[in-house]
């Protein structure tokens, strides 16, 4: 057996309606589903993000974070640095610049109680990894998890 599907918001919703057709219960339909989790995502997103709070997922899922990791600058990830044209012309020599803290949305399952969850990921949608950047320069927010 192996773990590699991936489940999106239709079987979800295939779940949901399911369930509530086999326990005798109305469900509501697939637009108004989507818009409830949409909004509910939104919402969970700037409190973790803007309050700096932490979602501790139900059923011993983990628990979701933003986690502030510090860079390292050694010769080995020298590609990976970006260059400062301005100074390096100035001096007549490369100067590199960089931030000494990385920012990253992290899924902790140290407490999780799924059997194969190195299997599982977390990967947010662009949009939420891009307002970490906006969270941290433009509302000087830090994240110390």
């Amino acid at each position: 057996m192996g773990y590699t599907k991936d489940i999106g918001l239709r079987d979800f919703y295939k779940y949901y309606k399911e369930t509530a057709i086999k326990k005798n219960r109305s469900y509501v339909d697939y637009k108004t589903y989507s818009k409830i989790l949409k909004e509910f995502n939104l919402e969970v997103r700037t409190k973790i993000i803007y309050n700096s709070e932490t979602l501790t997922l139900p059923f011993k899922l983990g628990k979701l974070f933003i986690h502030k990791f510090q860079n390292t600058f050694t010769e080995d990830n020298k590609r990976n640095w970006r260059v400062n044209y301005k100074l390096s012309k100035e001096q007549n020599m490369i100067i590199y610049h960089g931030s000494m803290y990385g920012y990253k949305w992290k899924w902790s399952k140290v407490h999780c109680g799924v059997k194969g969850k190195r299997y599982y990921s977390f990967k947010p949608c662009r949009t939420a990894s891009r307002l970490i950047a906006d969270a941290v320069n433009n509302k000087q927010l830090d994240f110390y998890n």
